[in-house]
């Protein structure tokens, strides 16, 4: 069972994903992700665009394998939380494989935010990401994320930060930023949403 904090989290984070809003996150999507980010990084090399699709396209066939339980290349909302739920199972019971999945989402996150090829994400890089998440935040996020002050991200900083959003419960944690400000509750006690258009 997820925490209240995880909860919100997962929800945040499917809500993200399901970028048309249908309630279900399937290649389609991603493909419209893809589109968003080369559009906000101002990529017109058809050459780049393409390996930006690439990219966004495995974060897909890698997610369809692990969460996407009944096998209809779709993934709902209860199955995307039990595959949250996985992780942190794995973590808990010493699993290295799912360390290193975390280390490699953080790795492919790096590279698709990473225009220049620095190995370093600059806030205008990130708040470039966020628009294309449509996620607002972003620097109020950078600052959470940046350990240290450095006025970039290392991967390094990706790595921690992935883990924290998946596996801490700790309100505070820095992590928790990754994809924006998680929403603030409502007075009724129901989060509010990313506050993005479809």
């Amino acid at each position: 069972m997820l925490s209240d904090l995880h909860e919100r989290k997962a929800t945040y984070y499917f809500d993200l994903i399901d970028e048309d809003g249908n309630g279900i996150v399937e290649a389609s999507d991603f493909a419209l992700r893809a589109q968003r980010l080369a559009t906000v990084q101002n990529v017109t090399d058809d050459g780049v665009r393409e390996t930006l699709r690439h990219q966004v396209v495995a974060w897909w066939e890698h997610i369809c394998t692990i969460a996407d339980f009944d096998g209809d290349a779709r993934v709902t909302l209860p199955e995307w939380k039990a595959y949250w739920r996985s992780i942190q199972r794995g973590v808990t019971q010493g699993e290295t494989r799912t360390l290193r999945t975390l280390q490699r989402a953080a790795r492919g996150t790096l590279d698709a935010i990473d225009c220049t090829g620095s190995g370093r994400v600059t806030e205008d890089e990130y708040a470039d990401w966020l628009e294309a998440w449509g996620a607002e935040g972003s620097a109020q996020a950078f600052r959470s994320l940046d350990r240290g002050g450095k006025g970039f991200l290392t991967e390094e900083d990706l790595v921690v930060a992935v883990q924290e959003f998946y596996l801490s419960d700790d309100p505070a944690a820095p992590g928790n930023a990754l994809y924006g400000p998680l929403p603030d509750e409502s007075p009724d006690g129901e989060a509010e949403g990313p506050g993005r258009e479809h």
